[in-house]
């Protein structure tokens, strides 16, 4: 069975990308490989991204606000082990920049060293609310006062989380 990939195709919508991508990162060639939606996602032609570029290819689409927090969390899911997952944004051809969801996880070799990286990247419609630290600050310190009976300050966190823009769900407290 042949898959279509709408970035090959031409048929992706002008702004968003309309699907997730996958990508693996040989560490040791530091050589990233991805589909078309992974390249589209990060305004890369598909042809050159199937056959491989540099990591540093990609990081330069990333918004210069969010590399240093990106390769903190690679650095990190590398040396732990632990799977990734973060949001930023990436510069598409037309120079916008567009949020992206990213997993991925580091595989190693038998002897432990790092070898692979893979993961997907998914296409996010506008900032993930949760992958702003007050919010999730915020919501644990919620958690907190909920789980400890005071309801006065689970309140005031709610009406924080309303200044940040944040949508509550139906089951938490009312205001």
């Amino acid at each position: 069975m042949a898959f279509q990939n709408s970035a090959i195709e031409g048929e992706a919508d002008s702004g968003l990308a309309a699907e997730s991508g996958f990508f693996t990162w040989d560490i040791a060639s530091n050589l990233l490989y991805a589909d078309g939606a992974v390249a589209d996602l990060f305004g890369l032609d598909y042809h050159t991204a199937e056959r491989g570029l540099p990591l540093e290819n990609y990081i330069e689409r990333i918004h210069p606000e969010d590399r240093p927090g990106v390769a903190a969390t690679i650095h990190q899911t590398i040396t732990t082990g632990e799977p990734e997952q973060q949001s930023y944004r990436t510069r598409q051809v037309d120079g916008t920049y567009s949020y992206v969801m990213v997993f991925g996880r580091c595989f190693r070799e038998r002897s432990g060293v790092p070898h692979l990286y893979a993961g997907i990247v998914c296409p996010v419609s506008e900032e993930p609310m949760l992958t702003r630290p007050l919010v999730k600050y915020c919501l644990t310190a919620y958690d907190i006062a909920v789980r400890e009976g005071n309801k006065a300050v689970a309140q005031h966190l709610l009406a924080a989380l309303g200044e940040l823009d944040w949508m509550k769900p139906d089951n938490m407290l009312a205001n």
